[in-house]
């Protein structure tokens, strides 16, 4: 399937999240950290192919391999959200300056607080790739959204999706190859299609 160019305000976003240092949380799960980037490639390309928008913090691991591969299979909107203020780890504000110029649109009035919510709000559906503090924020501010977006976990991206978080949240633990079937399901129902 090649990429379409519809109008951007018709098209799906699918939000890619995950960890920012890949190698420090794949050593804690026991997984080697080729498996978190390679899902997040094929991901991203998964997004391209069908048209789609993505929207990432692009500022390491996850997302940016993420936007390797969207880009790579011809992704043409490509939203990075870039917080310009707030408290963060050291090596993300200079990997954001640099990946920034990737993406063909910036949200860049956030802060690191705020970007948590706004990519559940911005998102049709979020695709889960990995855990680490930041992507379990992200997670978890979709119980408060009133019409959260479908959300998926990629399993054996991480340890498990806690017992927890499935208790409060509806999270749809998927393997990846199945990651396209769950978009095409899950956009659909966010747009209120009969699939």
């Amino acid at each position: 399937m090649q990429p379409v160019s519809p109008s951007t305000t018709d098209v799906p976003i699918v939000a890619v999240l995950g960890p920012s240092n890949v190698a420090r949380v794949a050593a804690a799960a026991g997984i080697a950290p080729a498996r978190l980037v390679d899902a997040a490639e094929q991901v991203g390309e998964t997004i391209a192919r069908r048209g789609w928008a993505m929207i990432v913090v692009p500022d390491r691991g996850v997302a940016v391999s993420a936007m390797d591969g969207y880009l790579a299979a011809g992704g043409t909107r490509l939203i990075g959200l870039t917080p310009a203020s707030g408290i963060s780890e050291p090596a993300a504000m200079p990997s954001i300056e640099l990946q920034r110029v990737r993406c063909h649109e910036l949200r860049d009035e956030l802060t690191w607080y705020e970007q948590h919510h706004q990519i559940g709000e911005m998102s049709d559906a979020m695709v889960t790739i990995g855990l680490s503090c930041g992507t379990i924020a992200e997670l978890a501010w979709t119980k408060w959204n009133p019409s959260p977006p479908p959300v998926s976990f990629v399993e054996g991206t991480a340890s498990g999706l806690p017992p927890e978080i499935a208790a409060e949240l509806r999270v749809d633990v998927i393997a990846l190859t199945d990651v396209g079937d769950w978009l095409d399901a899950s956009v659909a129902i966010s747009a209120g299609t009969v699939v």
